[in-house]
């Protein structure tokens, strides 16, 4: 694919100021961007990603489209970033794809893997000068702030970031409302639709973040569906809850809590009607009524002779047969997913050794519940899980799941010590290798929203 490259573009709102936009050299549309980093090369940006949505909606690419397509002739200039034009979505992927690898071979050819060392130094773009508040809680109501800068760890030492990776980055656990189980969704503003994000409950400043290998990748989606029987008895009683939404709601005029079941049972209505059926799934009014007659008689010769007797038996004895329990598979909820990982960790250094120590109580920390005083304790520090083969934000393993942007909790942590059954240490009482087992709990099912979000296009999704 020929392009033609774009001066220096300066952007606003990112967390780089600079990028360098490709124009198909036959259509004249966008073929790419690439953003200037620290050390001076241009990386691309990921098509899909939000940085590229962010910066193709900016006045400076728009001045920059009009000089590359239409040269002099202003009077085809167009004014809003809405008339830009771009290649078709799996083409910029194929050639996001393939700048990616060019961009890290040069690395590799010039020694510049992206390590946590550059994390340090200031070249990371995703955690960059992050910083937030901790609260310390004395006896009583009394409280002290200290800001604090985020920690970066990883085992190795010298993990390579442009490969594949796990991050696990910690937040503090805030609720912005009492329901915090919402899904991406569309929602009415003043008579206008507007994008929401799913609910979370991550704190806005990040606390701190692990680099770690690729564990072993797997995720189980599950919903809970379960048995349910309702007999002809059953059924009656039914008939009356409705008969009592109907009423109290008016007929639907106000709205109720089984009013999307009243519209479900509109369409089953209408589908009735098409297929012609004779028979009522309810089993006709009149095996309702010898039902509930049945129960009434059980119910009288149980009381008058202290003999417990169902209707069942009745039936069976008397005429050889027994209620119908209609029995289904019913959907009872959603189901919270939980994941688990095992790291073994050799040290190779001394630095390595106390990198592991740290990393250890860095999690535990984030894990243990925050004692207010006798009569509260706070919620413990929540986490985002994230398969990446890169630095920024963006990186994202599209070949593996993803986790539920609600935030996870660490809900257990084991640490073995001598994980090959005997104490191994070196001159310092470290641990020759470490074995750590992490368990963590989606705070937020996954809904069909999430699962749609347009982000995900090209990916296994949540």
């Amino acid at each position: 694919m020929a392009d033609t490259q774009s001066k220096e573009v300066t952007v606003t709102g990112l967390t780089f100021e600079k990028v360098s936009v490709s124009f198909d050299k036959l259509s004249k549309k966008v073929s790419g961007m690439k953003e200037k980093t620290s050390d001076g090369r241009f990386k691309p940006i990921n098509p899909v990603g939000n940085d590229f949505n962010k910066i193709i909606q900016q006045d400076a690419l728009v001045t920059e489209y009009n000089i590359n397509r239409f040269k002099g002739n202003k009077t085809s200039y167009i004014s809003s970033s809405s008339d830009i034009e771009k290649l078709p979505t799996e083409e910029l992927l194929s050639k996001y794809n393939s700048d990616l690898k060019a961009f890290n071979n040069a690395s590799y050819i010039e020694g510049r893997t992206a390590t946590t060392d550059n994390y340090r130094s200031g070249r990371n773009v995703a955690d960059k000068g992050k910083s937030y508040t901790d609260k310390t809680f004395f006896p009583g109501y009394n409280t002290e702030e200290k800001n604090k800068v985020s920690q970066i760890f990883a085992y190795p030492l010298d993990i390579n970031l442009n490969q594949d990776h796990m991050k696990i980055k910690k937040y503090k656990y805030v609720r912005a409302d009492v329901n915090m189980s919402k899904p991406r969704r569309v929602e009415k503003v003043r008579s206008q639709k507007i994008q929401v994000q799913g609910d979370k409950l991550i704190g806005s400043d990040i606390m701190g973040s692990i680099f770690l290998p690729m564990p072993k990748a797997q995720d189980v989606n599950a919903t809970a569906w379960g048995k349910s029987e309702l007999n002809a008895s059953g059924l009656l009683a039914l008939g009356s809850a409705e008969l009592a939404d109907s009423i109290f709601s008016l007929g639907g005029f106000i709205p109720s809590t089984s009013q999307q079941n009243r519209e479900q049972r509109n369409l089953q209505e209408e589908a009735k009607k098409k297929q012609q059926r004779g028979d009522d799934t309810s089993g006709g009014s009149l095996g309702v009524f010898q039902a509930a007659v049945n129960q009434f008689n059980v119910s009288i010769a149980s009381v008058l002779t202290g003999q417990e007797l169902d209707q069942d038996t009745f039936l069976a004895r008397t005429g050889g047969h027994v209620l119908n329990p209609n029995a289904e598979m019913l959907f009872q909820g959603p189901a919270i997913r939980n994941f688990n990982f095992s790291f073994t960790m050799i040290a190779r250094s001394q630095k390595e050794g106390r990198e592991i120590r740290n990393m250890i109580r860095f999690l535990k920390t984030g894990m243990a519940p925050k004692f207010r005083n006798t009569t509260f304790i706070a919620t413990p520090d929540i986490f985002t899980l994230e398969y990446k083969n890169g630095p920024t934000d963006d990186d994202i393993l599209k070949t593996a799941n993803r986790f539920s942007p609600g935030g996870l909790a660490l809900t257990n942590m084991s640490v073995d010590y001598a994980p090959n059954g005997y104490w191994s240490a070196y001159r310092d009482s470290q641990p020759v290798a470490v074995k750590m087992d992490l368990s963590f709990s989606e705070l937020r099912p996954i809904y069909e929203g999430d699962q749609t979000d347009p982000e995900l296009n090209d990916s296994v999704g949540y």
